[in-house]
């Protein structure tokens, strides 16, 4: 087994020394190859540089022999014009005039490049040459060379741009130099004649490779011999060749073929000349181009090599660092396995009493997750466990130890330090030597405190059902006893109206009606009671405004207040008003403060608050739970002796009461339970012995309206003579309201079975201006009889009267289209304005 990992501890040094690691081999790798590619470089600008100078210093070297020679080759020449001028001017004279041609011809013979000497006399007029007769009065003077010489503006010898000579028609170069007669004056001129073709042979003959050229020029650029030879541009003047500096190479793009190539000039000797030898660089160039080719490629395979070297050593680095990881992950797993599934996990060797305990599990306990825990007695000696708890836990790990059960398993409960007991669920299994001897114990704990709070919540929860079923169930039952029981109160209350109304003012008959008709009363508010805590009973579903009925009941309570008891109230609910009707909320402050009373038998305050209050989350109360919104809340509170638990238990059941025999019906808090439930409201209790208790009501605020104005006592009103229909399975309810309609001044027709009064309705269904009916009958219920009227006559008013009631009868008679729906018993008044208001409504 490994040695316990926490989970949490930071993640060791070694992922930073291998993240170094890599990054040095890289920056290595990437230093050496930036070295070696620059070394590369600058081994190819060395070359670059040899190859220019040397180049530079060939053709340098090159130029500067051929000018020299050059310039012995016009010495040459120089001096034959000299010597021979000199020789014209003094000794011609001794020489037969036909033999100057043939003299001439002889100093010309040890100059090669001299193809003749031509003498002219101060006319141009050509006399004598070396070569040839001279053509007849050949007149030379419109060229170059005479007019430089005549006119005096040429210094020593002259030398012409290129030309074809008249009398040999063949390219050449004319040098002159000036004859005087012995007065100094201008005598002619004597030229020789150089021919090109001999200079292109002999520049020929100079080996300078592939791409080369030699130009001899004019210092204003005239070309006069290029080789190799470009006939088309000799004569044409480059004056860009002779503006490089003297002996020293350069690059320019040439003028003649375009091509960029270096150059070196080089002025000829004692004249106007300038010979250049020309190179182009792409030829010049070659050979570093090629080597440096071969070192770029070398250089390139050298750089992958070493690039794939780097990344062979990154990949060794990432799977030994992946090795490493994945044996540190196996670790973390496993303690995170541990921690996931457990939380928090120990491991005690018992020999040594060393313990490993992880951070979770010192949170669990109750300690820091920096203290120092090292063996299991110091652990036990900070941990806080309740005193109900720890036995069970030592005897749970004492019979693990000695064997008596596979596993240690148990749950006890733990202080925090804020002062909370936490449940902790503990498991774990011991390690046997041989002999069976416990050495080593590893567990785990679970905080179980949120499912243990849940379990809780659940069996409140179905406690909580569970009264709400029996409670339903006990309403029901009481609603269908009230609505046999309105049956029999409606014949005894209407009859009782009647025979009060016949009976004389202050006779005995009076007495006893009087009294009969208070008992039938209170046996109506009994039967009023049972409906409202069945939640059936039938009222006007219309905004109500909550503080004006607390007001009014409020008003009440003085005439039967206790003696030694003061009531202090708060309304401050405004015109907060909730859909229901005012006698149920009546019913419910009444019942509220009467009870509150009744507990403070010895005096005491009775305190009604009434507030608005908004809720943003949910909240559980005692009988229900309120959902986020606006509420209007109902507070009750007495300083009496408060509830006791088993009371306060029940204290909603029906029929449920404290008090002594004849003093109370047991359905108060029921009927006022029933309400508030069916107004979507909650209810919540709260109780301290020997200071009092507290009721809240929570209603669901739904619109905001102004206190209703009091009105005054009517008149009954009374018909015109309307043919009312009435229906009852209980005849004697059916003879009573015939009795009621007629003196109300209508035409009461009745029937006790529904299917009869359906029959009679189809014989002669405009008859009837008004439909009355029950709504519990044998053979049809009063709203599938409405039905089957609404068939026969779709207008026809109907009016359902239920001694039971309910939203489900209310929901039924609404679709059928019902003008309206009262509850059993009836009064002559109430009778009276319903069969009014359905009557004036339909006119």
């Amino acid at each position: 087994m490994p040695p316990p990992v926490d989970a949490a501890s930071p993640p060791p040094s070694r992922s930073i020394r291998f993240r170094r690691l890599r990054f040095g081999v890289v920056a290595l790798g990437v230093l050496a190859l930036l070295a070696f590619g620059g070394s590369s470089c600058y081994d190819a600008w060395r070359s670059y540089r040899h190859a220019v100078i040397a180049t530079d210093r060939e053709i340098s070297n090159v130029a500067s022999a051929l000018a020299e020679q050059t310039a012995w080759t016009w010495q040459a020449v120089d001096l034959l014009l000299d010597d021979t001028a000199r020789w014209y001017g003094t000794d011609s004279r001794e020489v037969p005039p036909e033999r100057l041609d043939e003299v001439l011809g002889t100093r010309t013979a040890g100059i090669p490049q001299v193809r003749m000497i031509t003498i002219t006399d101060a006319q141009g007029i050509q006399r004598h040459r070396s070569h040839g007769s001279s053509p007849p009065n050949l007149d030379v003077s419109d060229r170059s060379y005479f007019i430089a010489q005549r006119d005096g503006t040429a210094k020593g010898f002259f030398m012409s741009e290129p030309l074809v000579t008249r009398s040999e028609n063949r390219a050449g170069v004319v040098i002159s130099r000036r004859l005087d007669d012995n007065a100094g004056k201008f005598a002619g001129v004597v030229t020789a004649i150089v021919d090109l073709e001999d200079l292109k042979r002999f520049y020929g003959a100079v080996n300078l490779g592939q791409a080369s050229a030699i130009h001899l020029l004019r210092d204003d650029g005239t070309l006069l011999v290029r080789n190799p030879s470009v006939p088309a541009e000799v004569g044409l003047s480059f004056p860009v060749l002779t503006a490089v500096p003297a002996v020293q190479a350069t690059r320019l793009t040439s003028p003649i073929d375009g091509k960029h190539e270096f150059i070196a000039v080089a002025p000829v000797r004692d004249s106007h000349l300038v010979l250049t030898v020309t190179r182009e660089e792409a030829v010049a160039l070659r050979p570093w181009r090629d080597e440096t080719i071969r070192v770029g490629i070398r250089t390139l395979i050298l750089t992958l090599l070493g690039a794939l070297t780097i990344a062979a050593l990154l990949r060794q680095l990432r799977r030994v660092e992946a090795s490493e990881r994945a044996l540190r992950e196996s670790e973390e797993r496993y303690a995170l396995a541990m921690e996931g599934a457990n939380e928090g996990y120990w491991d005690w060797r018992l020999p040594t009493d060393t313990l490993f305990i992880s951070q979770k599990m010192k949170m669990l306990t109750g300690l820091s997750p920096d203290d120092e825990i090292t063996t299991r007695s110091a652990w036990m000696a900070q941990t806080v466990v309740h005193p109900d708890d720890l036995q069970r836990r030592d005897s749970a790990l004492r019979e693990h130890f000695e064997g008596l059960t596979p596993r240690y398993e148990c749950e006890y409960r733990v202080r925090m330090p804020d002062g909370r007991w936490c449940w902790l669920h503990a498991r774990g299994r011991c390690l046997r030597d041989a002999a069976g001897k416990p050495y080593r114990f590893v567990g785990s704990a679970i905080d179980v405190s949120a499912q243990r709070q849940a379990q809780l919540d659940k069996e409140h929860l179905e406690a909580q059902l569970r009264q709400s079923q029996k409670m339903e169930a006990i309403g029901t039952l009481a609603g269908g006893i009230a609505h046999d029981f309105n049956n029999i109160l409606g014949a005894i209350l209407g009859y009782g109206e009647l025979a009060h109304q016949h009976s004389g003012e202050g006779t005995p008959m009076r007495r006893y009606l009087d009294n009969v008709m208070h008992a039938t009363g209170r046996a109506k508010a009994l039967v009023d009671r049972i409906l409202g805590f069945s939640r059936s009973g039938l009222g006007e579903r219309v905004p109500v405004n909550v503080q004006s009925v607390i007001e009014e009941t409020l008003e009440l309570l003085p005439a039967s207040l206790p003696y030694g008891i003061r009531v202090e109230s708060r309304l401050e609910a405004g015109n907060v008003a909730v859909i229901g009707d005012a006698t149920h909320l009546h019913q419910v402050a009444m019942n509220l403060f009467t009870n509150a009373l009744q507990a403070m038998e010895h005096g005491g305050v009775l305190r009604v608050v009434l507030e608005r209050i908004t809720l943003s989350e949910q909240l559980s109360l005692a009988r229900g739970a309120v959902a986020p919104g606006a509420y209007v809340r109902l507070s009750v509170a007495d300083t009496g002796p408060g509830i006791p638990a088993a009371v306060l238990e029940r204290v909603f059941d029906p029929f449920f009461t404290t008090k002594g025999v004849g003093e109370g019906t047991g359905l108060g808090l029921s009927l006022v339970h029933g309400i508030v439930t069916d107004l979507g409201g909650a209810i919540d209790v709260k109780t301290r012995a020997g200071e009092g208790t507290t009721f809240e009501i929570w209603l669901p605020i739904t619109a905001e309206i102004g206190q209703p104005a009091a009105e005054a006592v009517r008149e009954l009103p009374r018909g015109n003579g309307e043919t009312v229909m009435i229906v009852d399975d209980e005849r004697p309810l059916v003879e009573l309201t015939e009795e009621i309609l007629a003196e109300l001044g209508y035409e009461p027709v009745g029937f006790d079975s529904s299917a009869a009064a359906l029959a009679a309705f189809r014989a002669a269904p405009e008859r009837y201006d008004l439909i009355l009916t029950d709504e519990a009958m044998p053979d049809l219920i009063g709203t599938e009889l409405a039905r089957h009227f609404r068939q026969c006559r779709p207008g026809v008013p109907i009016i359902v009267v239920s001694g039971h009631g309910g939203t489900q009868l209310a929901k039924a008679a609404a679709l059928i289209g019902v003008n309206e729906l009262l509850c059993k018993p009836l009064e002559r008044r109430e009778l009276a304005e319903s069969l009014a208001r359905v009557l004036r409504a339909i006119h």
